[in-house]
C-alpha cells in the first residue's frame, strides 16, 4: 500500500510540473504554442494558459483555429481564452475579423466573436465574396432564408426568405479598358432588387422578375427573367431590352447581342434592333465592331450599320480581316473580295478557290493559282503573279512557285523575291530553319519573310567591339574577324563569342575551353585556357571576376586540365598560382573575394582578394561553407568545423562536428554547434563565442516546427529539446521558456521490418550500398581522410593490392593490366578512367576495344555519368565510390560475393538511423511529420527493436532488395 501512495504521488507531481510556470520565463504579447506529449497547448511565457491537448493549429490575425480530436475550436491569440470550442468540422475566419463560419456536417452557422454568440439558424451554405473597395469581403448565408454578413459583425442584408446573387457588369473604362462593377442582387417571389455596392442601399426593384445567368461574360446590362423570357436591364432600372424572347446572348465584346424568338434569330445593340429576328443564323466577326453577318436559305447577307449598305454572298464565305470577306458571287459563283463597306477590292471573276486560311489561292479559267495578298493588318490585293503550282517551305511565310520548269521565291508580305527561272532550285533547311535559293550560276542566297536576302558564302559580321566582330559559317561554327577589313583574327571556329568586363576582353568559347581577347583582337590566352563549363540550365558558362583594375579568373594550362588562379591584366595574363588544381572558383564575401582552389585529392586552398590583392590563404581544407549574412567562414579541417574570420583567422577552437546557421522566415538567425564530446547542440552568438553550451538534443526555427505561423516576427524564434524538456531560445541562444516535451510514454507503433524492401531501404542502398553491404573485404569511408584516399585505398582491396598501397599503386596497376591507357601525364582520376574502372569491374575486360565515344555511351547507359553543373566542387570520389559499390553490387549478384551487414545501435551512422527511422509512428503520426524529434533516450529504445527485425530478415530483405536494382 506504500509504494502505491509514493506512485501516486510521483504522477501528480509530473502532472503539476507539465501544468506549472515554466523556468526561464518571458512575456509574450500573444501566445505562442508549445509541445507536451506530441500534442500542443499555448503559452503566455509566463504561464502555460492552455493544456497541450490539440493535434493541429492555425494563426489567423488575433485568433488560432485549433483542432482536437478531427473538431476545430478558436482561441483568443491573444490571451488563450476559447470562443468556441473544438466542436466544429470546419472553421473560416474571414478576414480575421469578428465573424467566424462554423460548418457540422452540411449545416453552416457563424459566430460573432466579440460577443461569442451562435446563430441560431442555420444554412446550407456559406461563402465569402468580393463586393467592392468598400466591402471588399462579404459572408452569404443562404438556405430557406439568405442573409448578407460584413466579417466585422455588421449585418449588410437581413435574413429574408429568398436568394442573393452577385452580377458583374463591364463598361468602357480609361485606356480602352474595360471597367467591372459588381452589384449585389436579392430576389424574392414578388420582386428582383438591385443594391449599391458601396453603400449596400437598394437601387431599383423588379416586380416578378429574376436574374439569369450571364454565361460567363461581362455584359453592360442586367439579364433578367420575367414568365419566361429574357430581357436587359440598365444600372437604372430600365428595361433596354424589353423581356419577350426566349434567348439572349452577348457576342463578342462590342456590344452586341443574339435575341431569339419563335420566328428566328435577330441582332440588336445600344437599343437599337438591327436585325428582326426572323434569320437562320446572325453572326459578329472577331473585329467586326461596324458590321454583322445574317445568314438565310443559300446566302451570307454582310451589313455595314455605319453606311447602311449591305450585300450578299454564297454560303461559306471566309471571312479574312479588318471588313475583308472572301467568297462567291451569287449569281455567277465566281470568287472575290469585297468589304464590309461594299467596295469590290478583288473582282469576282475566279472560278475556282484553294489553299488554307493562311494562304488562299485563286484559280483563274486557265489553271494558273495567285497568291491573295491577305497579310493580316494590311490591305487586301488581288494576286500579282500567276504560277502553276505552290509548295510551303516550313511554314506559310516564304513559299516555292513553279511555272512550268521554272522555279522562284514568294513572299505573302513583300510579293514575288525571285522570279521563275530554269536552274532555280529552292530548298527549306530545317536544321536552321532557313529558306535558301540556289541561282542557275550555283550561288546561294538566304532568304527572310521581309523580303532580305544574304549571300551564304559571304556571311554578315556581327559586331562585338569597335575592332573586333564574329562571322557565323553553318556547319563550322563561329570565326572573329576585324570589324573594318573582314579579315579573320582567329584560325580556327569556336561555338561562340561575347563580350566582357565592360567591353574591354573578348571571350570566345568551345567545349571545355575558352580563349580571351582584347578589344582590340590581341589574343591573350596563347598558352593558357579559361575553363569553360555548360550545364543544361547555364548553358555555356565562363567566370571572368573584377577586382581593382584587373580581372580574375580560373586558368587551364594548355592541353592538360591542371588550373590555376589568374589575373588579367596590362592586356597580359598572370598565374597567381601554381597550375596543380582540379577547379577553381570565385565567390563574392562582402567587398571582397574568397577564392577556393580544390586540389586532385578533394581537399582545397582559400585565399581571399582584396582589391586587387591576395591578403590571406588557408591550406589543407577538407570542406568550408560561405553565410553571406555571416561575418565568419565554417571551415572543416580533418579536426572537425571552426569559424574563420575575412583574413582566415580561426576565431574558434571547437573542432566541431557540424556548424549551421538557422533562419526563420522573418530574418531571425542562429549559429548552432554539434559538440562531438557529448553528441548535444549548443548555441555560438555573433561574435563567435560560446552563447549556450552543449545541451539540446535539437534546435530548430519556430516557424519550421509551426509553419503554420507564417513569416510573422515571432518573439520565440527558435525551438529547442533536450531529453526531457521543450523551450525556446531568442536570437542570440538565451533560453526564453521551458514545459515538459514528456509527460508519459508516447504511444508508439511500428511498420515492422520483413523481407520486403521499403522505400528508405532501397534508397540507401541504391545510393550507399556499403552502409548496407558486406562485400567481403574490409572496404570503410574515413571521414578523416581525403576522398581521394578512401576511394584509391578501396580500390587497393578490391584488386588485393599490397597492403597501404594507394593512388599511385593503383593507377600503375591498372595502367598495367590494360584497364587504363598509359599516360604519363596523368595527375586526376577522369571520368573516362572511371569509366574505363568500371567497364572492367562489371564486364571483366579492359574496354580496350570500345572508342572513347563508346565507352561514355556504355556508362551513360548504366547510369554512371552525372550532370554536376558548371560550378560543381563537391567531392567527385565520394561520388565515384558510391557508384563503384552500386554496380559491385549488381555485377555480383547471385554469386554469393556479398552478405547483408548486420546493424547494431552502438555503431549506426545518420543515415541508417534515418533508414530505421521511417518505420517508426509517434501518436499516429510518422516519424518525418514530428515537429519537434523524439527525445534520443527514447528513440534509441525503438531503434533497438528494429534492429532485431531488421537483422533478422536483414538476407531476405538484400536479395529480394538486389533483384529490383
Amino acid at each position: 500500500m506504500k509504494k502505491r501512495i509514493v506512485a501516486l504521488c510521483a504522477a501528480a507531481a509530473l502532472s503539476w510540473n507539465a501544468w506549472a510556470v515554466p523556468g526561464q520565463a518571458a512575456s509574450f504579447a500573444s501566445i505562442q504554442p508549445y509541445i507536451t506529449d506530441y500534442k500542443i497547448g499555448f503559452t503566455n511565457g509566463q504561464a502555460l494558459v492552455t493544456k497541450a491537448v490539440y493535434d493541429e493549429f492555425s494563426k489567423v490575425g488575433f485568433y488560432y483555429t485549433v483542432v482536437k480530436n478531427g473538431k476545430r475550436g478558436i482561441l483568443d491569440a491573444r490571451t488563450g481564452k476559447e470562443l468556441t470550442p473544438p466542436i466544429w468540422d470546419d472553421v473560416e475566419i474571414p478576414e480575421q475579423k469578428q465573424i467566424a463560419v462554423v460548418r457540422n456536417g452540411g449545416w453552416f452557422q457563424y459566430i460573432d466573436l466579440a460577443k461569442k454568440s451562435v446563430s441560431k439558424s442555420k444554412y446550407a451554405g456559406a461563402h465569402t465574396f468580393f463586393l467592392s473597395q468598400a466591402y471588399p469581403s462579404v459572408i452569404l448565408m443562404q438556405g430557406q432564408t439568405s442573409m448578407l454578413l460584413d466579417p466585422s459583425g455588421r449585418t449588410l442584408i437581413a435574413p429574408f426568405a429568398g436568394k442573393i446573387e452577385f452580377a458583374d457588369l463591364a463598361k468602357p473604362g480609361k485606356n480602352g479598358e474595360e471597367e467591372t462593377t459588381r452589384y449585389l442582387v436579392t430576389t424574392t417571389a414578388k420582386q428582383l432588387t438591385v443594391y449599391d455596392p458601396v453603400t449596400v442601399k437598394p437601387m431599383f426593384s423588379l416586380p416578378k422578375a429574376t436574374l439569369a445567368p450571364s454565361g460567363g461574360n461581362r455584359m453592360p446590362y442586367f439579364k433578367v427573367i420575367v414568365g419566361g423570357k429574357y430581357g436587359l436591364v440598365d444600372v437604372n432600372g430600365k428595361y433596354v431590352l424589353q423581356p419577350q424572347y426566349t434567348s439572349v446572348q452577348m457576342m463578342g465584346s462590342s456590344g452586341f447581342f443574339r435575341v431569339q424568338n419563335q420566328k428566328g434569330s435577330g441582332l440588336w445593340k445600344d437599343g437599337r434592333m438591327l436585325a428582326e429576328p426572323q434569320y437562320a443564323e446572325v453572326r459578329v466577326e472577331h473585329d467586326m465592331a461596324d458590321g454583322y453577318v445574317v445568314l438565310q436559305g443559300d446566302l451570307e447577307t454582310y451589313h455595314s450599320i455605319s453606311s447602311g449598305t449591305s450585300f450578299s454572298l454564297k454560303k461559306g464565305a471566309k471571312y479574312l480581316h479588318d471588313g475583308y470577306v472572301l467568297g462567291q458571287d451569287p449569281t455567277t459563283s465566281r470568287y472575290g473580295v469585297k468589304r464590309i463597306s461594299g467596295e469590290t477590292v478583288v473582282p469576282f471573276e475566279y472560278p475556282r478557290l484553294e489553299g488554307v486560311p493562311a494562304m488562299w489561292l485563286l484559280v483563274r479559267s486557265d489553271g494558273k493559282k495567285g497568291i491573295l495578298r491577305a497579310a493580316w493588318g494590311k490591305p487586301v490585293k488581288e494576286p500579282d503573279a500567276w504560277f502553276d503550282a505552290v509548295t510551303t517551305l516550313g511554314g506559310y511565310d516564304l513559299v516555292s512557285v513553279t511555272d512550268g520548269s521554272k522555279t522562284g521565291l514568294y513572299s505573302q508580305q513583300k510579293g514575288l523575291l525571285v522570279p521563275p527561272q530554269s536552274g532555280t532550285i529552292v530548298r527549306y533547311d530545317s536544321k536552321f530553319g532557313r529558306v535558301l535559293v540556289q541561282g542557275p550560276d550555283g550561288s546561294t542566297r538566304e532568304y527572310r519573310p521581309d523580303g532580305t536576302s544574304q549571300d551564304t558564302a559571304e556571311p554578315k559580321p556581327q559586331r562585338l567591339t569597335d575592332a573586333l566582330s564574329f562571322i557565323y559559317k553553318p556547319g563550322e561554327g563561329v570565326f572573329l574577324v576585324d570589324t573594318a577589313s573582314g579579315k579573320p583574327i582567329s584560325s580556327h571556329a569556336y561555338q561562340g563569342a561575347n563580350v566582357a568586363a565592360g567591353g574591354k576582353l573578348v571571350v570566345a568559347f568551345s567545349a571545355g575551353e575558352a580563349d580571351l581577347y582584347t578589344a582590340e583582337g590581341t589574343l591573350l590566352t596563347a598558352d593558357v585556357k579559361l575553363p569553360a563549363t555548360h550545364s543544361p540550365q547555364e548553358g555555356t558558362t565562363v567566370t571572368l571576376f573584377p577586382s581593382g583594375e584587373s580581372m580574375y579568373a580560373a586558368g587551364m594550362k594548355k592541353g592538360t586540365q591542371q588550373q590555376a588562379f589568374i589575373r588579367v591584366a596590362g592586356g597580359a595574363i598572370e598565374a597567381l598560382t601554381d597550375f596543380v588544381y582540379r577547379s577553381v572558383s570565385i565567390q563574392p564575401w562582402g567587398d571582397r573575394q574568397l577564392i577556393a582552389l580544390q586540389r586532385a585529392d578533394g581537399s582545397f586552398d582559400l585565399e581571399v582578394l582584396a582589391s586587387g590583392q591576395i591578403t590571406a590563404r588557408l591550406e589543407q581544407v577538407q570542406n568550408y561553407r560561405l553565410e553571406e549574412s555571416q561575418s565568419g567562414l565554417f571551415v572543416q579541417k580533418s579536426g572537425g568545423w571552426d569559424v574563420y574570420s575575412a583574413d582566415l583567422k580561426q576565431m574558434t577552437s571547437g573542432s566541431y562536428g557540424r556548424l549551421e546557421v538557422l533562419s526563420t522566415y522573418s530574418g531571425a538567425k542562429l549559429v548552432t554547434y554539434w559538440d562531438k564530446k557529448t553528441g548535444l547542440l549548443g548555441v555560438l552568438s555573433k561574435d563567435w563565442r560560446t552563447a549556450a553550451p552543449p545541451a539540446y538534443e535539437s534546435i530548430k526555427p519556430m516557424d519550421q516546427v509551426f509553419p503554420m505561423l507564417g513569416v510573422e516576427q515571432l518573439p520565440a524564434p527558435f525551438v529547442f529539446t533536450t531529453k526531457d524538456k521543450f523551450g525556446y531560445l531568442d536570437a542570440n541562444g538565451a533560453e526564453l521558456f521551458r514545459a515538459a516535451l514528456l509527460t508519459k510514454r508516447p504511444t508508439v507503433t511500428y511498420q515492422n521490418v520483413t523481407a520486403q524492401p521499403f522505400p528508405a531501404y532501397q534508397q540507401l542502398l541504391q545510393s550507399d550500398p556499403l552502409k548496407l553491404v558486406d562485400f567481403g573485404k574490409p572496404y570503410k569511408w574515413d571521414r578523416e581522410l581525403s576522398g581521394e584516399a578512401n576511394f584509391f585505398a578501396n580500390l587497393a582491396l578490391y584488386f588485393d593490392l599490397p597492403t597501404g598501397s594507394g593512388k599511385r599503386e593503383v593507377l600503375a596497376f591498372l595502367t598495367g593490366k590494360g584497364i587504363l591507357q598509359p599516360d604519363p601525364a596523368r595527375t586526376d582520376f577522369a571520368g573516362t578512367d572511371f569509366y574505363a574502372l568500371m567497364h572492367n569491374v562489371v564486364q571483366g575486360t579492359s574496354g580496350k576495344s570500345l572508342t572513347e565515344q563508346q565507352l561514355v555511351d556504355w556508362a551513360t547507359k548504366r547510369g554512371l555519368v552525372r550532370e554536376r553543373g558548371g560550378h560543381y566542387q563537391g567531392d567527385i570520389y565520394a561520388d565515384y565510390h558510391q557508384l563503384f559499390f552500386q554496380e559491385l553490387l549488381k555485377a555480383q549478384a547471385g554469386k554469393g560475393s556479398y552478405k547483408a551487414k548486420p546493424l547494431a545501435l552502438s555503431a549506426l551512422d545518420e543515415s541508417q538511423r534515418s533508414m530505421l527511422s521511417t518505420r517508426i509512428i509517434v501518436n499516429g503520426r510518422a516519424f518525418e511529420q514530428l515537429p519537434v524529434p523524439l527525445p534520443s533516450v527514447e528513440l534509441d529504445r525503438h531503434l533497438n527493436t528494429l534492429i532485431q527485425q531488421y537483422n533478422k530478415h536483414a538476407a531476405s530483405l538484400l536479395q529480394a532488395a538486389v533483384k529490383q536494382l
